[in-house]
């Protein structure tokens, strides 16, 4: 079972959708990556793309981000992540959109995002990330001070200019540097 790592939350579980869609990313790789966001998370306003569980955006919100985006397309997952905001009574401070998360960046108008976790599914392949990454670098929900974490299978050669860091078998880049 899932429980959030950090904040006033900690300790609390969290749903995961029952599906074989969702990859739920590690309890490893959340610990390292808000270790790296810690001084810049209290809040910020963040985007949980391809969202399954809403783990990312949940654990956002317990560390002190004042608002979360979850997006996600698959039902079972939008259902769970409707009851994890629910059961936290974290509701008020996220919006939840069955949206394609490709589409949401293409065609976001809103304010920007101080921080974009993005976990694709994997088998979207280099085409799919080259194409994610093509969208962030036009996309009005990021501005130059946006904090991207992208998760990519480390083998995958990714053109990425920014920053990296990987744990494992995983991938993510962070900017600024």
């Amino acid at each position: 079972m899932l429980r959030i790592l950090g904040g006033s939350l900690k300790g609390h579980p969290i749903k995961t959708p029952k599906t074989l869609a969702t990859r739920p990313v590690t309890s490893l790789l959340r610990k390292s990556m808000f270790d790296t966001c810690q001084f810049f998370i209290e809040n910020a306003r963040v985007l949980d793309a391809f969202a399954g569980s809403g783990a990312i955006g949940l654990e956002a919100l317990s560390r002190g981000a004042s608002f979360a985006y979850f997006i996600d397309t698959n039902p079972i997952a939008i259902r769970c992540i409707k009851e994890n905001l629910e059961s936290l009574k974290l509701s008020a401070q996220a919006r939840l959109l069955k949206q394609d998360a490709f589409q949401f960046l293409e065609t976001y108008e809103g304010d920007p995002f101080d921080i974009l976790f993005l976990d694709p599914p994997y088998p979207i392949g280099l085409p799919g990330y080259t194409r994610l990454i093509e969208i962030l670098s036009s996309s009005k929900a990021v501005i130059p001070s946006s904090h991207i974490f992208l998760e990519a299978p480390s083998k995958l050669s990714l053109p990425l200019p920014e920053k990296r860091k990987s744990s494992g078998t995983t991938l993510y880049m962070i900017r600024p540097s």
